[in-house]
């Protein structure tokens, strides 16, 4: 049968549109991954409902979540440039220190009872939709394992600091002597590393959700700019993150003005009672942090090496830190020369000098900041010339030694020596 005319043209058209394929093959692709299924470098899937929490906000993609996931990896970076010599000067200037570090703190033990929950949620949401699937079930089971260990673990490390709510203290005691002295062991390992691997880890998340969400953008330019400075912030608080990590566990024995600390300031309401250990001018380092560590005269075995060590000059004038009483001064197997001042006012702590090569004070003598207490040198367990500076919370003698006294927090402790060695040396490390 023959077409003439206007309808021959029509059928020619019809034709031509039948064999153009369905819509989505002629449109021209919005999105990188649109581009990409188009070139065949990924599949086309057929669309699901994530199961989860979590594999929900990875799959959703809104205007408004990005615009949440952008102020959360801001936020993110402004902690994490905290962890920097310039963060910390920033907020040093601002007189943010104690705050943030007030704060920080005050969330982590509701944050650990949230893990504890999430972890427990997760498991029941497994049973519910996973029942006929064992890869849902492994993956929801080992999800909510990671929840609740690490919120029984942030409630560990926070069982015995004195900012925690007394209702959220574990019991770590009843576990007994060598149990509670592994968790303590265990958190001086990782002590110095809690921050960074928290912002990195975020960091990661953040960083993995928002470079999905650039492939899903395409005309979305308001959602698009949120992304990408997202995407941005969340890098930068990983990169950050890793490199203080990486700094801190490169930096023992060195002298380095950009290590990196935890916590806060430690003397935040009393940083008028404190002054250096040694005379304006008196050159000084850290030689050694606070933490596990391999033992310089044996570095075949670990030590939990419980203060910093400032390297200095042989013979020159220990000072004290502030006004105080001395409760000790003898020699010590392993610190040497050892001096102990009782820091005066309510609640102040300890401070341990060791390694002298003599002394200046003897047991029960007053001081006033300033005063020498002694002299550099290398007794006791030392490979040279310097001080070793130790805070004990509650030090006290016991049958004529001297006893710190209670479990040293080292969440707490650390940032306290850390911000006395500053004071003693401008290469001090960078405390937040």
């Amino acid at each position: 049968m023959a077409f003439s005319g206007t309808q021959g043209r029509r059928a020619a058209r019809a034709s031509a549109v039948a064999v153009r394929g369905p819509a989505y093959a002629r449109r021209k692709p919005r999105t990188l991954q649109e581009t990409l299924i188009g070139a065949g470098v990924v599949p086309r899937r057929h669309r699901f409902r994530p199961h989860g929490l979590l594999r929900r906000w990875f799959a959703a993609e809104l205007f408004a979540l990005a615009v949440l996931n952008a102020a959360a990896s801001v936020a993110l970076l402004a902690l994490a440039i905290t962890m920097t010599v310039t963060g910390m000067r920033i907020i040093v200037a601002l007189d943010l220190a104690a705050t943030i570090y007030v704060a920080f703190n005050a969330a982590l033990p509701y944050a650990g009872v949230a893990l504890v929950t999430g972890g427990l949620l997760k498991v029941l949401q497994t049973a519910i939709t996973h029942r006929n699937d064992r890869f849902g079930k492994l993956l929801g089971a080992g999800t909510a394992l990671l929840l609740i260990a690490g919120g029984v673990w942030l409630e560990v490390m926070l069982g015995y600091a004195s900012f925690v709510p007394w209702m959220f203290r574990p019991i770590v005691s009843i576990a007994g002597g060598d149990a509670a002295a592994r968790i303590d062991e265990a958190n001086r390992a990782l002590v110095a590393y809690f921050e960074p691997v928290f912002a990195a880890s975020i960091g990661l998340l953040l960083a993995a959700k928002q470079m999905k969400s650039v492939m899903h953008a395409g005309q979305h330019r308001a959602r698009g700019y949120f992304v990408i400075i997202g995407l941005t912030a969340s890098t930068g608080a990983l990169l950050i993150g890793l490199y203080a990590a990486h700094r801190h566990y490169v930096s023992h024995g060195a002298s380095d003005s950009g290590l990196y600390a935890i916590g806060g300031d430690y003397f935040a309401g009393d940083r008028h009672i404190y002054g250096s250990l040694f005379a304006p001018g008196v050159r000084c380092r850290v030689s050694d942090l606070y933490g596990m560590r391999a033992d310089p005269l044996n570095t075949a075995r670990l030590e939990d090496h419980r203060g910093v060590d400032l390297a200095v000059n042989y013979g020159t004038p220990i000072r004290a830190m502030a006004d105080g009483q001395v409760i000790y001064a003898a020699s010590d197997a392993g610190l040497g020369k050892l001096v102990a001042l009782q820091v005066a006012g309510p609640h102040q702590p300890v401070l341990l000098a060791g390694h002298m090569s003599r002394f200046a004070v003897k047991p029960g003598d007053i001081v006033g900041r300033g005063d020498i207490i002694g002299f550099a040198g290398s007794t006791g367990r030392s490979t040279g010339p310097h001080v070793h500076l130790q805070v004990c919370p509650d030090a006290h003698l016991h049958r004529g030694a001297l006893a710190c006294g209670q479990s040293e927090n080292p969440y707490e402790v650390w940032p306290a020596l850390a911000a006395l060695a500053r004071m003693s040396c401008s290469d001090g490390p960078i405390i937040y």
